[in-house]
C-alpha cells in the first residue's frame, strides 16, 4: 500500500512515518518547501502546502491513502487555525478526491467536544463550539472530510486524539521542564486531576492500527490513555529526575482561566504569545474521561506506554542531549 502523509514533518509526524516505514508501507511525506529532508529516511519526499492548494496538484497521484496530521500547532489565532485546520484540510481532501483515493485517515482532537469536565465522553458525544480557534476549527475540519464521505466519496476514519507528548515535542513537556526550573510554575486547582496526555509512540500505533483494520472505515476513535496518574504524580516524577524542588504555590482553575484570558487580550496589542492561554488551562486544569472502549473492543488497540515512565524516559534524554551539547560546543 503506498501512503500519502501530511504534516510529515511533525512531531507527530515523523512517529507515524517511522512506523509505516517500519511495517513495510511505501510512504510519500508532503514537507514545505525549504523544510529539511533529516530524520525521514525510507520514504518518497514531495514538496507542497495544504494551504496553497496548487501546490498539491497531483502530488497525490498512485496513492492508495492519505493519512492527515498537518494542523495549527500550539496556541494559535483565529486566522492561523481556520487557515490550517479548516482550509488546508478542504484542500488536502479534494485533492484525495480528485486522486480517485479513497481512504482517508483524519488526525483530529478531544477538543471537538468542547473540554467538558468530570463525564465519560464516547465518540458519540456531541461536538461543541466554545469560542476556542484550535477546537472549533477541527470541527469544521471534521465536517469537511465527514461531508464528502457521506457522499460516498471516501473511506473515512477520524481520530481524536488527546494532548502528545515523548521525543520530538519542542512545545508541551520543554515549557513545562522550564517553568518548573525557574520556580515559576503554579498547580491549577489541587493537582488531583489525571494528566490529559498520550505518548507520541503509541499515537502512531493507533494510527497504524486504524490503516490496518477495514472494520475502522466509517468510524471515529477517542485516542487516549485511560490510566494516567495525577498532575501531583507526575511533577513528582519530573522533579525527581531534574533534582529540583516540588512546587508547592496553586492558584485556583477560575483565576488561571481569568488570567489567561488577560494575557491574550494583552497579546493583541503587543504582538507576542501570551505566557498563559485559556486553551492550556483547558486543557490541564480540569478533569477529563475520554472513553477509549471502542478502538479496545473494535480494533484491540490499547496505549502501551505508562506515562511515568514516558515521561522519565523523556527527561533523561533530554539531560542526556544536553550534556553530549555542552560536550562537543566549542569554547569562544
Amino acid at each position: 500500500m503506498k501512503v500519502f502523509v501530511t504534516g510529515a514533518s511533525g512531531f507527530i509526524g515523523k512517529a507515524v512515518l517511522k512506523n509505516l516505514v517500519n511495517n513495510h508501507y511505501e510512504v510519500t511525506a508532503l514537507l514545505l518547501p525549504g523544510e529539511p529532508e533529516n530524520q525521514i529516511s525510507g520514504t518518497a519526499i514531495v514538496r507542497g502546502d495544504v494551504t496553497q492548494p496548487d501546490t498539491l496538484s497531483g502530488k497525490m497521484d498512485g496513492h492508495n491513502a492519505v493519512i492527515h496530521l498537518a494542523g495549527a500547532v500550539g496556541y494559535q489565532g483565529w486566522k492561523t487555525c481556520i487557515i490550517i485546520n479548516k482550509n488546508g484540510t478542504m484542500n488536502v481532501v479534494q485533492e484525495a478526491v480528485n486522486s480517485g483515493i479513497r481512504r482517508f485517515i483524519h488526525m483530529s482532537s478531544v477538543s471537538v467536544y468542547g473540554r467538558i469536565p468530570n463525564i465519560s465522553i464516547e465518540e458519540s458525544f456531541p461536538v461543541k463550539k466554545i469560542g476556542d480557534p484550535y477546537g472549533d476549527t477541527k470541527i469544521d475540519a471534521e465536517s469537511i472530510v465527514s461531508g464528502y464521505a457521506s457522499k460516498g466519496m471516501l473511506d473515512l476514519t477520524i481520530i481524536r486524539s488527546t494532548a502528545v507528548y515523548g521525543e520530538g515535542d519542542e512545545k508541551f513537556l520543554p515549557k513545562l521542564i522550564e517553568s518548573l526550573k525557574s520556580g515559576r510554575f503554579r498547580i491549577i486547582g489541587n493537582g488531583l486531576q489525571s494528566v490529559d496526555l498520550i505518548h507520541v509512540r503509541d499515537v502512531a500505533d493507533g494510527v497504524l492500527r486504524v490503516l490496518k483494520e477495514k472494520k475502522s472505515i466509517g468510524k471515529i476513535y477517542n485516542l487516549a490513555n485511560p490510566h494516567n496518574p495525577t498532575w501531583n504524580e507526575m511533577l513528582k516524577t519530573i522533579i525527581l529526575e531534574l533534582g529540583i524542588p516540588m512546587p508547592d504555590k496553586y492558584i485556583s482553575y477560575r483565576f488561571a482561566y481569568y488570567l489567561a484570558g488577560m494575557m491574550e487580550f494583552i497579546s493583541r496589542f503587543t504582538r507576542k504569545p501570551p505566557r498563559l492561554n485559556r486553551y492550556s488551562i483547558r486543557l490541564v486544569g480540569r478533569q477529563y474521561n475520554y472513553r477509549t472502549d471502542k478502538i479496545r473492543n473494535e480494533l484491540g488497540f490499547t496505549p502501551t506506554i505508562n506515562l511515568l515512565d514516558g515521561i522519565r524516559e523523556y527527561v533523561k534524554e533530554m539531560k542526556k542531549s544536553s550534556h553530549d551539547h555542552s560536550h562537543n560546543c566549542p569554547l569562544s
